[in-house]
Formats: structure tokens, C-alpha cells, sequence
């Protein structure tokens, strides 16, 4: 599979977790506030990388800050029902933004693909190969 390796989304999610909490932790002192920042970092980076397995190890780094500095602040890890509900949010919200992230990029390449042949040959170049496998009407 072409794209990002993983051996570099998973620091990079690392790292997005962390920067999330920070901000989280910054800008806002409600905890629900706080939780719907992290949810939407790990959302936005699913549709980035475009991979299951990264997301959803940043979704379970990011319930893991969120849980330990956010929700409880004297950093300690919990299962409560909240905790393991937010989890399933953290989860979730990966997956959808994984998913959305391959819609996105399946309507760019099909937008790629309907492009007018007189001002795309490059384009066309890229998608069939030589020159002479292009359609009569690109020649």
C-alpha cells in the first residue's frame, strides 16, 4: 500500500496527542470542553493518515492523556464507566475520521479521473501510463 509508513504515523500520532492535551488543558477548564478537543484532534488526525491502526493507536494515546491529565487531574488512570465510555468515543471518532479521510480521497481521485482531456494531459499521463495508451481524443 502506497502513503505514510506506519512506523512514522505512530510517533507522529504521539505527538498530536500530546499537542491535543496541551491546548485541551490551555484553553479550556471544563472537562467536557476538554474532551471534545482531544475528540476532534484524534478525528483530524484519522482523516489525515488514512489508517485504521493509526488512528486508533492515537485515539487509545489520546484517552490515555485525556484520562490521566484531563478528567482526573492527579494523573491517574481509571476505569469508571465514564472513562471506559470515553474510550468508546475516543474509538469511534478514529474510525470516522479514518473513514472519512478514504471518502475524501476517493472523490479527489474521481474528480482526477473526470478531468477534461484537452486541459489534463498530465493528469491522463499519470493515470494510463505512455502516450500511446491514451484515449484518441487526449492525442
Amino acid at each position: 500500500m502506497r502513503g505514510r509508513p506506519v512506523e512514522m504515523l505512530l510517533p507522529a500520532g504521539f505527538v498530536w496527542a500530546i499537542g491535543a492535551c496541551v491546548v485541551a488543558a490551555l484553553a479550556f477548564s471544563e472537562v467536557t470542553a476538554r474532551i471534545i478537543v482531544m475528540a476532534v484532534a484524534v478525528g483530524v488526525f484519522g482523516a489525515w493518515v488514512r489508517r485504521y491502526f493509526a488512528a486508533l493507536a492515537t485515539g487509545a494515546m489520546s484517552w490515555c492523556f485525556a484520562t490521566g491529565f484531563l478528567a482526573h487531574p492527579q494523573g491517574q488512570l481509571a476505569f469508571g464507566t465514564d472513562d471506559l465510555l470515553r474510550l468508546a468515543a475516543f474509538t469511534a471518532v478514529a474510525l470516522v475520521g479514518c473513514a472519512w479521510g478514504y471518502v475524501c480521497g476517493a472523490r479527489r481521485r474521481h474528480r482526477l479521473m473526470r478531468a477534461d482531456v484537452r486541459r489534463a494531459p498530465v493528469i491522463l499521463g499519470r493515470l494510463h501510463g505512455r502516450p500511446e495508451e491514451l484515449p484518441h481524443e487526449a492525442q
